[in-house]
């Protein structure tokens, strides 16, 4: 249980809605990873059993679903004795955490449209020379903790039930399954915790042809797979104390939201809480069903970006 302040608490505040801001007093830009505390990191350090590492990422070459963000250009550069690398890329054009001045509150008419964690006004998040907020917090205080996997493509076959839709949204992972896969996975929570949730996206992604890919941004409902957005919901990610999320898919929740606000509007505007996006959760997922152990160590280093508004994760887990 959360020891900061109930989420009904949270409901009754003025303020976006369901908002946590100035728990951690006004200048605060950490957010839900003040709870990734020394005994938060123990725990994950005690949760190492067998001392193999796992990686979480994709290539950074992989195609980016949305075709406004630049791929990977990477230009090797010979220097008379030696080589070295030049590359550019959109920080969310593959395996990312979104930052805190990535998405807003999109409509808090105290403050104006867009409003990010803490109240920052998105004038003030589109200007490079101010760094509130920035990805590089998430440097500052390494994303280091105990994780746990719920793999939902490997609940959803043990109980018959046909694999999620991962190109419209139509399948959202609902909280009694997040709640049985949890009980069936001997997973349990604490304060400072990380979640990572598999949903069998990356597979069906990858399965698909350069122009099968090219086409999916391009639909009139770009649907995705994901977490369902409801208030119970909320509320169990409050009550368990998880201080980030991620999955395989584009936005960790069902996309796009049935209802607002958004799981991106409440975990990053109102909670300061880092949502992880298209990770590579495959041979995760087949080491925990090997090892029967879906608890784990997590560690990410992001790209240390003043000001910055995401970051490829750099992330591992070590079981």
């Amino acid at each position: 249980m959360s020891s900061l302040r109930s989420f009904d608490d949270l409901k009754a505040r003025s303020g976006p809605p369901y908002n946590a801001w100035g728990l951690y007093g006004s200048n605060d830009e950490l957010g839900r990873l003040n709870l990734i505390t020394e005994q938060a990191v123990k725990r994950g350090r005690d949760a190492i059993r067998h001392g193999i590492c796992v990686n979480l990422n994709l290539p950074l070459g992989a195609q980016p679903l949305n075709p406004a963000r630049k791929g990977l250009d990477h230009e090797i550069i010979h220097r008379t004795h030696c080589n070295d690398d030049h590359v550019s890329f959109n920080t969310q054009a593959s395996t990312q955490w979104d930052g805190f001045r990535h998405y807003p509150y999109l409509d808090y008419p105290e403050k104006g449209s867009y409003v990010y964690y803490g109240g920052q006004s998105n004038d003030d998040a589109k200007n490079r020379a101010i760094s509130r907020n920035g990805i590089h917090n998430y440097a500052k205080r390494p994303i280091t903790s105990r994780a746990h996997l719920l793999d939902i493509v490997a609940y959803r076959a043990r109980h018959d039930l046909p694999p999620m839709s991962a190109f419209d949204g139509s399948t959202p992972i609902t909280l009694d399954i997040i709640i049985d896969c949890a009980k069936e996975s001997n997973v349990s929570f604490a304060n400072g915790d990380i979640l990572l949730v598999r949903t069998g996206f990356t597979e069906d992604f990858l399965k698909l042809s350069d122009d099968e890919r090219a086409q999916l941004p391009k639909r009139k409902v770009r649907g995705y797979c994901g977490v369902d957005q409801s208030e119970d919901v909320l509320r169990w990610h409050w009550d368990n104390g998880i201080a980030a999320v991620a999955s395989d898919t584009a936005a960790y929740e069902n996309y796009p939201s049935p209802r607002q606000p958004s799981i991106h509007e409440v975990f990053l505007a109102g909670w300061g809480m880092p949502i992880g996006e298209l990770f590579d959760l495959r041979e995760l997922a087949q080491e925990c069903e090997r090892l029967q152990q879906w608890t784990f160590f997590f560690t990410s280093m992001v790209l240390n970006i003043e000001g910055g508004i995401a970051s490829p994760p750099n992330a591992q887990a070590i079981l």
